[in-house]
């Protein structure tokens, strides 16, 4: 028989952020398993509640000793009882599951915190007013890109072309980008053009090569959205991209 002697001082005393440290290689599933399983006094009870079989159950508890490197429980056919180190550690994993349980249910019940752009949000927007718990912000993609970073946001939905370091990035998308015009046959002229954008500076390249000179620029503005407007209701030539394009 092993000897089973009281569990050091400095376990008794362990105060929750060790006891969270601890927890990170463990399932919490397991956690949940034992706990209830303590509760119930009954390791088959608890492993029907959990959808489990009964050695399924029984490897889940060794998973969770072996993470505290102690018995938690005396391994009993017919009765769950807790060893000593066991009963200590019990109202412990209780509280910090019921923490848990907490923060799940705060970050399901908060709302999707979305930044885009202006333009972007032109188009999405009344796509995604059927979801109450989106919360929209309009700022820059670089702007948009630092929000995500300092946890300010939880999605950015931007046209950049930029690699971004730090986030999960996915392409949602693509499109092209063009001169469009309110009057369709007019002539060639001084357009509206961006800030120096990637897109901006291809357009400039390419019709040096076409045409042997520079693009007529009649201002630059800094708004995509506010070209597709002037265009919409002036006979503006602006360059902009397909979504703003065919919507204007």
């Amino acid at each position: 028989m092993k000897e089973l002697r009281d569990p050091p001082e400095s376990f008794e005393d362990t105060d929750l952020l060790k006891l969270e440290h601890s927890l990170k290689g463990l399932r919490i599933a397991d956690l949940e398993l034992f706990v209830s399983a303590a509760q119930m006094k009954s390791l088959g009870k608890s492993a029907q509640t959990h959808h489990l079989s009964q050695s399924g159950a029984s490897a889940a508890i060794q998973r969770v000793e072996h993470a505290f490197g102690v018995p938690l429980c005396t391994h009993e056919k017919r009765q769950f009882r807790l060893t000593h180190e066991g009963n200590h550690l019990l109202p412990r994993l209780e509280k910090w599951l019921g923490e848990m349980r907490s923060l799940v249910q705060a970050k399901e019940t908060a709302p999707l915190r979305l930044v885009t752009t202006h333009a972007i949000a032109q188009i999405a927007v009344p796509a995604l007013l059927s979801a109450d718990t989106i919360e929209f912000k309009h700022m820059r993609p670089d702007h948009a890109y630092r929000a995500i970073l300092h946890d300010e946001a939880d999605i950015a939905l931007v046209l950049d072309n930029a690699p971004w370091q730090g986030v999960i990035a996915a392409e949602i998308g693509r499109g092209y980008f063009q001169l469009y015009s309110k009057n369709k046959m007019c002539e060639k002229k001084a357009v509206l053009l961006p800030e120096d954008q990637m897109e901006v500076l291809a357009l400039k390249q390419s019709w040096q090569q076409l045409y042997g000179f520079p693009i007529p620029v009649k201002t630059t503005i800094p708004s995509w959205s506010l070209i597709a407007t002037i265009c919409a209701s002036t006979s503006e030539i602006g360059f902009l991209p397909d979504f703003l394009g065919k919507n204007h």
